[in-house]
């Protein structure tokens, strides 16, 4: 600036440059700038403030995560309906990875018995829809996988082209989110994070105490719970709604994670939970002996 304004300078030693205030202030002054503490320096950014992630003021709802369409359980599916259906529970949210998208990994997948780009959409179309039938509230935050179409696209300068993902789906009453989290209630923080989180582990336990929220997290298709250090909070992990056997890279080598257990949780009373899964006990939760 000093160079650019032919500023006077008064020079002490090599690192030490002293300009006189009249000189600056004159400078500034004719950069028509604004800040009200500043304003002759600077001059506000148009930017998006990332604090519109949705706060929803549920009471109950389902939530579930890793669909991973169209690799559905289909019996934990048909469960998950029937709960919702008995217990007259009219929201739902899917924390992550709706679709699976494995058509366009960055990562080696077996593609030989790999479903089509156009039946995935087909497939996904009708999922979607069998929850809009369902529920009056259904919302979608984003996964990892929901993302690869247009990572791919983006990649060949071609992103700009497309509609977001959620459009293909050709369905208005879903509600669908940038963010890859939200919240439900004053109770709950849902997300689907980077990183694959463990029921009760330390990336579980820093998001507690970072949200002092309980803490239900997709990605890791695992299910269960504990409370956190604070003996307060939940972490839990929902369960997934993909059937683990459908899946090439889960089945075709040996992994140290935890086995994935296909099923979702039941929110009641704002902050009350059930998780269900193949081995609950249906007759039970359905009125039946």
């Amino acid at each position: 600036m000093a160079k650019k304004y032919d500023l006077k300078v008064k020079k002490l030693s090599y690192h030490d440059r002293r300009y006189s205030l009249s000189e600056i202030q004159k400078t500034l002054s004719g950069a028509q700038t604004a800040n009200s503490f500043n304003r002759r320096f600077l001059e506000p950014i148009k930017s998006r403030t990332y604090n519109d992630y949705w706060v929803l003021n549920w009471d109950e709802g389902i939530v579930c995560a890793d669909a991973h369409s169209p690799f559905l359980h289909r019996k934990i599916f048909d469960r998950l309906l029937q709960i919702a259906n008995h217990y007259k529970i009219k929201n739902l949210l899917h924390a992550g990875d709706f679709w699976n998208q494995d058509q366009f990994s960055y990562f080696w997948i077996d593609k030989k018995d790999m479903p089509t780009w156009d039946k995935e959409i087909s497939f996904s179309k009708d999922l979607a829809k069998s929850l809009t039938d369902n529920f009056d509230d259904v919302r979608f935050i984003l996964g990892s996988h929901d993302t690869r179409f247009w990572k791919l696209l983006n990649s060949m300068g071609k992103g700009e082209e497309y509609e977001t993902v959620w459009k293909l789906l050709e369905n208005p009453k879903i509600k669908t989110s940038d963010y890859r989290y939200c919240e439900i209630n004053e109770h709950w923080r849902v997300n689907h994070p980077k990183n694959t989180v463990k029921v009760g582990g330390l990336p579980a336990i820093r998001m507690n105490a970072k949200f002092n929220k309980s803490i239900i997290f997709g990605h890791g298709h695992w299910q269960g719970y504990v409370y956190a250090p604070d003996g307060k909070h939940i972490l839990m992990a929902p369960g997934c709604l993909v059937d683990p056997e459908k899946i090439a890279y889960r089945s075709l080598w040996d992994t140290s994670h935890d086995q994935w257990v296909p099923g979702f949780a039941l929110i009641l009373e704002r902050n009350k939970f059930l998780l269900f899964n193949e081995n609950s006990p249906y007759g039970i939760y359905l009125g039946r002996k």
